[in-house]
Formats: C-alpha cells, structure tokens, sequence
C-alpha cells in the first residue's frame, strides 16, 4: 500500500511541515499512525500562520517535560519494593490499634444498669 502525504505550509514564517500517515516514534522506535486530532492540529496552526510555534511547542514538551514528580514516585516505589524484600510486613496501623482498644475498653467499662438509669433520666 503506498503511503499518503500531506504538506502543510505557513506563508508567513516560510514553514512547510509534510505529514505522512504514519511516522516512527523517536522514544520507542514503534510505528505510529499519525491521529485525526494531529492532523487537525496542523491544518489549525497552518492556517493561523503559527505552524512553527506548534512544532517549537511540540519540541520543547518532549525535550524538557514538566512532570518532574516522576523521580519522586520512582523513588518511593524503590523504596517499597525493598521493604517488600527485605520480608518487611506491617504488624497493624497504630490508628487502627488504637481505635480497637479503645473500643474494648469501653464495652468493659459500661454497666447495663447504668445505662438504664440514663435512660430512664432522659425519659427512655
């Protein structure tokens, strides 16, 4: 099947872009079919005398991203991922401990005549 092109230009900044349908992704070495939205995008900046600043943006997102807090996350899953091997295994929350306590010793305190008597002081 032969592949289709299609030459974008923007007069104005002497930028020509030519689309094929498909292009190999620089990152994975993966072939991509180049989307409707792509596309569209291109006709839109192409027509808007702008074409140069949407591949500058494009650019300039792939070489230097924004999502700086990926280390971090990478860095805390490592973590994890020793703790796991170490055979490190939680015993319980210190929240859920407590909360269980204090539930036991409550059902140990209450006296059912006491709670009669509230009861009845309250009018129940």
């Amino acid at each position: 099947m032969m592949e289709m092109f299609r030459t974008y230009t923007d007069y104005v900044n002497k930028t020509a872009l030519t689309i094929p349908d498909q292009f190999i992704d620089v990152k994975t070495g993966a072939s991509v079919k180049v989307s409707k939205k792509i596309q569209d995008q291109v006709d839109y900046h192409s027509n808007n005398n702008t074409l140069i600043h949407l591949v500058l943006s494009a650019l300039n997102s792939y070489l230097h991203p924004k999502n700086m807090n990926s280390d971090i996350i990478l860095a805390e899953i490592n973590e994890i991922k020793k703790m796991m091997q170490s055979g490190y295994v939680p015993v319980q929350t210190p929240a859920y401990k407590e909360k269980k306590a204090l539930h036991e010793s409550i059902s140990d305190e209450v006296d059912i005549k006491e709670v009669e008597d509230v009861l009845e002081a309250f009018g129940g």
